[in-house]
């Protein structure tokens, strides 16, 4: 860790405090406030009593948030991991706090305090934690507290995406050099932390051989960097790994994926609660979308075409946001949509007419009223009908249309063993990359598959509403 990222670790320990003990005192003075409305004080807490309570908990809460992780920051991480751990910290402070009330009735009479001071908590240490954070952009910008990295096999396309990215100080990162992997790197590398130290290494070339790798682990754990690769289709699953022995010979087996057995009821029950709650918060906005479909090209309002996946194909439900006589599917186009379809295959944004996948830029199906939809991705709302119904879930790979399914079935049935999603891993990144390589959207439908959690399609919904509405799109019509 450099030292200014340590200082910041420092300063955000008692930054955390101070949010913590203005959420509840706070929280104490609204409740003497708030009695038409949550009911009139019964017992009379004295704030010095209530301040003996936050003196106790607040040390704890904050030994919750460094077991979780939030003292150990780099200022390269992303701020939604803070935030979700951040609100982890502070409900399992409150579960504490509730256990205490439990055994003692007195120490914290009023459920009012106890809630507010649980949302005002998340939101003060939130903001305290913002304000360190864009202090922190303003020294990288300033190029102070830089990771220095070095990009190895800078020659491939995902090379040349992941320099892109690096090369905005605002993430932290100060590219050093990118060198291409060959029987002079390791002697080039030594020269250069020579001459120049960095911090870290991020080799990019997900077909590097292992021991083309292990030289450069070798390397990094002798200069003591950090070192993080792209990872091929086989890698992602090794951590996912069970150890056993017969009769004392020890046997590894890979496991099949978190979402089995009780994994798959859980996820299940999410998608029941999270596509109803979806449903009914934005069902004024199917009459206003109707009405705009209507208004804009004749054709039914849902566009409704079959989807592949678990070897069995369903019915997929959209907003309409072509023109019905130029879509393709039962009761749309027909002979016509099929042929401009193919004639458009040879334009493929993603491959041509070999592409395993299609992307259409300015795609002339498209209506005017759909464009809006497409950028705002709400013709996707009624697939939330989908979810409910069982067909798709929440999150998961992309939804398989069946002609294009036959191109990659064979070489990647894994990803086709669960439901696909609204939102995935690679729906995400095809927000601000539509050109995704299509091996790269199966590696990470592949890490998803075997790393599936609970918590891992909250933080998925939670990245990708914010994609949808707080982040920069792409200029590109798609």
């Amino acid at each position: 860790m450099k030292k200014p990222e340590l200082v910041f670790n420092i300063v955000s320990v008692p930054v955390d405090a101070l949010m913590l003990v203005a959420a509840g005192i706070f929280s104490f003075y609204s409740r003497l406030r708030f009695e038409e409305l949550v009911g009139p004080v019964i017992y009379n807490l004295q704030l010095s009593e209530f301040l003996g309570v936050l003196t106790f908990v607040i040390p704890i809460m904050l030994l919750i948030f460094g077991s979780l992780g939030l003292y150990n920051l780099k200022g390269t991480r992303k701020f939604s991991q803070e935030f979700w751990r951040v609100v982890l910290g502070v409900s399992l402070g409150l579960f504490l706090v509730i256990i205490l009330f439990f055994f003692n009735r007195e120490l914290f009479p009023s459920r009012f305090i106890v809630l507010a001071t649980w949302v005002l908590s998340i939101i003060l240490v939130v903001f305290g934690r913002l304000i360190l954070k864009n202090i922190q952009k303003v020294l990288f910008k300033r190029g102070l507290g830089l990771h220095r990295l070095v990009i190895i096999n800078g020659n491939n396309q995902e090379s040349k995406i992941i320099e892109s990215v690096y090369k905005n100080k605002s993430l932290g990162y100060r590219l050093v050099a990118e060198l291409p992997y060959d029987n002079n790197t390791m002697s080039e590398l030594e020269k250069l932390y020579a001459e120049n130290r960095f911090d870290e290494i991020m080799q990019t070339n997900a077909s590097l051989s292992d021991t083309a790798n292990f030289k450069i682990v070798e390397f990094v754990r002798k200069h003591g960097l950090q070192f993080s690769f792209v990872p091929n289709l086989f890698e992602v699953q090794r951590n996912v790994v069970e150890v056993s022995t017969v009769k004392g010979i020890p046997i590894i087996s890979l496991k099949n994926t978190p979402l089995d057995g009780w994994g798959k009821v859980v996820k299940r029950i999410f998608d029941i609660i999270v596509s109803t709650i979806c449903i009914v918060i934005t069902s004024p906005l199917f009459i206003l979308i109707a009405i705009g479909i209507k208004l804009d090209s004749r054709g039914p309002v849902i566009y409704s075409a079959q989807r592949g996946s678990r070897n069995k194909a369903f019915w997929f439900y959209k907003f309409r946001s072509m023109h019905a006589h130029l879509s393709v599917g039962e009761g749309y186009g027909g002979e016509e949509a099929e042929k401009l379809w193919l004639e458009m295959r040879q334009n493929n944004a993603r491959g041509g007419s070999d592409g395993a996948v299609s992307k259409f830029k300015d795609d002339p199906r498209v209506t005017r009223f759909g464009r809006f939809l497409r950028k705002t991705k709400l013709d996707e709302l009624p697939q939330f009908v989908n979810v409910l119904k069982g067909d798709i879930s929440m999150v998961g790979p992309r939804p398989h249309v069946l002609p294009e399914l036959e191109n990659y079935k064979h070489i990647y049935p894994r990803v086709l063993s669960i439901k696909p999603g609204i939102f995935g891993l690679s729906q995400l990144a095809i927000i601000s990359r539509p050109l995704l390589p299509f091996e790269e959207e199966m590696r990470l439908n592949m890490f998803y598959i075997e790393n599936w959690s609970l918590w891992l399609d909250i933080k998925v919904l939670a990245n990708s509403f914010w994609m949808l509405f707080f982040a920069k799109k792409p200029k590109e019509d798609f």
